[in-house]
């Protein structure tokens, strides 16, 4: 069980010296302060990148099993940028509902709630992981600014506990999250503009590493082919028009054939590629299937055959 934290002056809490007097400041001089500060948050996450890196592989290697899930957890505004990240996956890559999940300590059932308490919430934490029926198969993605909060570093170790793969993702490098954590990335942004406004910089490296990380790992599962997401859901026009395009390029094809080897192949890019490819819809799964779901596997394996 996870023992009292105690709260140092960490990095995201403490003042920045170089915005004493801010409020005094002209407004395209505060406005200048604050976009710098962005940039430097985007800047700290280079020294993450082989951080990243070594997630990102663990991650997919882990994600390759078919009972394992992705998790997210999270309060506050790392954990609404925990959730966003996750929430993208299904629509974007095609990742199944079934194999994720998004925890907050803040309310559930409602995004545009951030409710400050939920930082220390020990009995959220209980009951969400209670709710969560972690497994060994899982991997668990934890999102802190401060690495400290109660919520996310006993969600975190009772995963550990459980099996589960456990990356912490924290501002601070001595944020206890890192100890309840299998990998590590730490985006060093120190103190914010305004002092522990951690949806500010922080929050920037957050999302930008976020969305690297599970970028990457979708690419090496084989949910991209030359930066397309050829397993996008086609829940629009616009989306159905790309997707046509991206079969259209990568089966060499008119636009009108692509459009008819969707509709053969469901409405999966993949599949309609190896039909515009001269498979028939069954083939082209079967095809799928037997290159582990990867299309330039299977393309690989059309041309030599």
């Amino acid at each position: 069980m996870v023992k009292d934290l105690q709260t140092p002056i960490w990095g995201t809490e403490g003042v920045n010296p170089r915005s004493v007097g801010i409020d005094t400041w002209p407004s395209s001089d505060v406005l200048t302060m604050l976009w710098q500060d962005q940039m430097d948050g985007v800047a700290a996450v280079r020294g993450a990148l082989k951080q990243l890196e070594e997630a990102a592989h663990t991650v997919a290697d882990r994600l390759k099993n078919k009972s394992s899930r992705l998790i997210y957890i999270g309060a506050g505004s790392s954990g609404v940028l925990a959730a966003l990240d996750g929430l993208e996956l299904p629509c974007t890559f095609g990742w199944p509902l079934d194999r994720l999940d998004v925890y907050r300590a803040d309310d559930p059932n409602n995004i545009l709630t951030i409710e400050t308490a939920g930082d220390d919430g020990i009995e959220a934490a209980l009951i969400d992981f209670q709710k969560s029926d972690i497994s060994n198969q899982d991997v668990i993605i934890a999102v802190s600014a401060s690495g400290n909060t109660r919520y996310t570093c006993l969600f975190a170790e009772l995963a550990q506990e459980k099996g589960a793969l456990v990356v912490g993702m924290a501002n601070n490098a001595d944020g206890e999250l890192f100890h309840r954590a299998d990998l590590h990335i730490l985006l060093n942004t120190g103190p914010e503009v305004i002092a522990g406004s951690t949806r500010l910089k922080a929050g920037t490296a957050q999302k930008a590493a976020l969305g690297m990380l599970s970028t990457l790992v979708m690419t090496r599962l084989g949910h991209v082919y030359d930066g397309m997401m050829v397993d996008v859901e086609l829940g629009n026009d616009k989306l159905r028009d790309r997707a046509a395009r991206m079969v259209a390029s990568i089966a060499e094809v008119d636009e009108t054939s692509a459009k008819d080897a969707l509709e053969r192949g469901d409405n999966h890019v993949k599949t309609a590629v190896l039909i515009a490819k001269g498979m028939t819809p069954n083939q082209a799964r079967d095809g799928l299937s037997d290159a582990g779901q990867n299309l330039r596997e299977a393309l690989l394996r059309i041309a030599e055959a």
